[in-house]
């Protein structure tokens, strides 16, 4: 275990009396046991000075103190699903939440409070405990509070909305170290920004979501079609967006068959209902004939097994999101071919189509959150993952950028200029030496978060992610 009074790398001798307080590890790159700088994407990891684990907010808030009053960086890591390094910090403190994963519920009031570090696979274990569930994500690592105050994309929006869209208190650790309530009675304005506006003003120590009474299973399908058959694929995916409900989920992905690198469409999706009412809602893509079919009736909280099978592939990351809103074979087919080319340079990329329902989407005012992309603009991801070389990542970002343009090509210009879903963004949230980025996915919203940035981070702390300039005085 760390001493506070030993030397740390760079050899200067510290003696923190802030640390002898932290109840939780406090670990540097010499603590075999404790040091962990592992993340989902091998270009994520960055060599910390010191990694330090809170019990609490108390704890968050020393963290805090004792970076700044060492002039080190700061990164908040909560799931470490990270392809950008948002939750690392080169030579600086990593605060990983990730000891503080617990989960409570209040029945009554029907709101889940959601620690800090809590993957989306423990919260929508320990919610389903209580037969309660949130409008989370697909896959199983990603942190709730980074899904959550991006947006939030996930299988339950139709029905009850983005992530973003269900917050309704947090208790936050700012950058003086002052732990706060916030609520619509307490600090409204960083309700507001933590809607959508990441993690640019403090740390979450934990989060109160709106929670909904959830069905102990669910339907699961997953048809692979071989390439000649996108044409038909697309035309009944076309049609079936027409009668598309909220309960409904469907994602198409282009991706390769380890073992012999073939092609293949794999088409999966999750519905809110029983395997006979999945039968029947998409029965009309068993009839094109898919190579494999299977229909099954899952625990809730399997859902997102495939999706967890795609995301824990090793090596470098890249990915980047598209917005759609036309999808037509031509478009789909050139994607298609210009991804089958990079898949020939690169372990594994993906084109992933997701087709969430998103009515609920746009009914909440671009004004009344920080999230900004209030459209009904289906999503995409493109990502290039496995392979081993850093050399790759130029070759890899511009390959994902291609894809991307391409998916949106036959698209209005808003879908096209959107950058896609905030919480897609990928090495885009990353480039933060100015505030392009974030002046781009925030649009109309980044005046009102830059004056929230003035009032509680004037001094960009918190600077990972989509990083907001303070307003000017």
């Amino acid at each position: 275990m760390f001493d506070p009074t030993s030397d740390i790398p760079g050899g200067q001798p510290k003696q923190s009396p802030l640390l002898r307080h932290f109840k939780g590890i406090v670990s540097t790159p010499s603590d075999v046991e404790t040091y962990d700088i592992k993340r989902w994407a091998q270009n994520a990891i960055k060599k910390a000075a010191y990694v330090l684990y809170p019990l609490d907010a108390e704890d968050v808030s020393t963290a805090i103190l004792f970076a700044r009053a060492e002039k080190l960086p700061i990164a908040i890591c909560g799931g470490g699903n990270d392809a950008l390094g948002a939750s690392s910090s080169e030579g600086g403190v990593v605060i990983d939440m990730r000891k503080m994963n617990a989960v409570r519920v209040d029945k009554k009031s029907k709101v889940g409070y959601i620690q800090g570090g809590t993957t989306n696979r423990q919260a929508v274990e320990e919610l389903f405990k209580e037969g309660m569930a949130a409008p989370l994500g697909m896959y199983g690592g990603v942190g709730v509070i980074g899904l959550s105050c991006s947006g939030g994309l996930g299988f339950k929006m139709g029905q009850y909305g983005l992530a973003c869209d269900n917050i309704v208190s947090a208790t936050m650790v700012l950058a003086n170290g002052e732990i706060v309530p916030v609520d619509d009675e307490h600090h409204p304005d960083l309700l507001w920004g933590i809607k959508g506006g990441g993690s640019n003003f403090g740390v979450i120590a934990e989060l109160g979501m709106r929670i909904h009474e959830t069905r102990s299973d669910v339907c699961t399908i997953q048809h692979i079609y071989l390439p000649e058959q996108l044409p038909a694929l697309v035309g009944e995916l076309s049609a079936w967006l027409e009668v598309q409900t909220a309960p409904e989920f469907i994602q198409l992905v282009f991706a390769l068959n380890p073992e012999d690198r073939k092609p293949y469409l794999i088409f999966s999706g999750v519905g809110d209902f029983s395997a006979e009412d999945g039968r029947r809602l998409w029965g009309r893509f068993v009839k094109l004939g898919p190579v494999k079919s299977k229909v099954s009736q899952v625990p809730y909280p399997q859902y997102g097994a495939l999706a967890d099978q795609v995301a824990n592939i090793p090596g470098y990351k890249v990915g980047r999101g598209a917005h759609f809103n036309k999808f037509d074979y031509e478009t789909v087919k050139k994607a298609y071919d210009m991804w089958l080319a990079v898949t020939s340079k690169v372990p594994t990329a993906i084109i992933r189509y997701e087709f969430y329902y998103y009515d609920l989407v746009p009914t909440v005012p671009v004004e009344a959150t920080a999230f900004p992309q209030r459209t009904k603009d289906k999503t995409a991801l493109v990502g290039v993952f496995g392979f081993a070389d850093e050399k790759l990542m130029i070759e890899a970002r511009k390959a994902c950028t291609d894809l991307q343009e391409c998916i949106s090509s036959s698209s209005t210009e808003e879908a096209r200029a959107s950058g896609g879903n905030i919480g897609y963004a990928a090495f885009a949230a990353s480039l933060n030496d100015t505030d392009a980025s974030a002046r781009q996915v925030f649009g109309p919203n980044y005046p009102r978060l830059q004056r929230i940035k003035r009032q509680h981070d004037p001094d960009m702390v918190f600077n990972k992610w989509f990083c907001v300039r303070p307003a000017d005085e």
